[in-house]
């Protein structure tokens, strides 16, 4: 459960809370099951914070610090993380249908359980090393806009997929 005097300095906004973060750099975040439609997070230092489970549909944290945070099983619906540094992060089991995911770094996060639809926008995102075994709703269209290495673990209905359009380039 969000700690709420934590929660309280987060929804005054962006600059208050990274000032609040520069202040108690020793203490994580603990903003679980919080109600953050909506907000205005952009250039947030999210760094480490709890999230699990938030309510953070049409959430701005745009070029937003979400290095390894915790936003497992979040509702993050039409959120934009343009430009957000994740890498290590988890949302497994998140719901991030209709994201704007251009140009994120989600490096090594765990978005394995994660659902997506035709509408996220992977555009220049980067997902070297980042686990999406068991989500949902990714065509191969969306992955190859995106970065990824060897180490990018799709879904099997995905492999399949990329394997055969690989196959028909021949």
């Amino acid at each position: 459960m969000a700690h709420a005097e934590q929660l309280e300095i987060l929804k005054k906004g962006a600059e208050a809370w990274n000032q609040w973060r520069e202040e108690n750099a020793e203490t994580i975040p603990d903003l679980s099951q919080a109600d953050l439609r909506g907000a205005k997070l952009q250039q947030a230092n999210l760094k480490n914070a709890n999230l699990s489970q938030a309510k953070l549909q049409f959430v701005n944290f745009s070029k937003a610090n979400l290095e390894s945070a915790n936003l497992s099983k979040a509702k993050l619906q039409e959120a934009n993380l343009q430009g957000a540094q994740a890498k290590n992060v988890d949302l497994s089991g998140a719901s991030l249908l209709e994201a704007n995911l251009y140009d994120a770094n989600l490096e090594n996060a765990n978005l394995q359980g994660a659902q997506f639809n035709e509408d996220v926008q992977f555009d220049r995102a980067n997902l070297r090393g980042a686990n999406l075994i068991s989500a949902t709703g990714l065509t191969s269209s969306q992955i190859t806009q995106a970065f990824s290495n060897k180490d990018t673990r799709l879904p099997e209905y995905l492999e399949e997929e990329m394997d055969d359009d690989f196959l028909l380039q021949f």
